[in-house]
């Protein structure tokens, strides 16, 4: 088995993106919305102009090379829960559970480490009225991820059982003198 991720370097980005080596440690960063920390926000700040505060984060994001992809979603509403139990699929409509909170959007970002990936979420437009959470992204690697690791040791494994065609061969020249 061989994961997307599994040579260092490649595919960093979804599918039909642009591809490039990876030059840091990448971060799922999950973009929660509190309304009860926006208006908060909203009295502290006034109105601040920062409806075009999105778009200018994405474009020095994106210039800086931090932000790979991102994504607002839609409402908690629009959700449908998918969930497979005793081999029957069970589809929901609504959001797993009702929360004031919810996932309002994404970004994939590119960070040196955790303090740079902190410093370009704090500078995220969210930061001032919901929560942004960072998850470093597991890096794949066959040497180190156990599922290719075992993968890879059960293939060789099944090797060693399997005699070679010579191994074959010699053992039955053996058994016929």
């Amino acid at each position: 088995m061989q994961w997307p991720d599994a040579v260092p370097g490649q595919r960093v980005v979804p599918a039909g993106l642009e591809e490039r080596p990876v030059r840091g440690q990448r971060y799922f960063l999950a973009v929660v919305s509190d309304p009860a920390a926006r208006e908060e926000a909203t009295d502290v700040a006034g109105d601040a102009g920062d409806d075009d505060y999105p778009e200018a984060w994405v474009q020095e994001m994106r210039t800086r090379g931090a932000r790979l992809f991102g994504e607002v979603l839609r409402p908690p509403a629009d959700t449908t829960g998918v969930r497979r139990r005793d081999g029957r699929v069970i589809v929901t409509d609504g959001p797993f559970s009702e929360a004031k909170e919810w996932i309002a959007g994404f970004d994939l970002l590119e960070a040196r480490d955790l303090a740079d990936a902190v410093e370009i979420a704090a500078k995220h437009p969210m930061a001032r009225g919901g929560t942004l959470e960072l998850r470093p992204l597991w890096e794949f690697d066959p040497s180190t991820d156990h599922v290719a690791r075992t993968a890879a040791e059960a293939a060789d494994r099944d090797r060693r059982l399997e005699p070679s065609a010579d191994e074959v061969l010699a053992t039955l020249a053996g058994a016929t003198r």
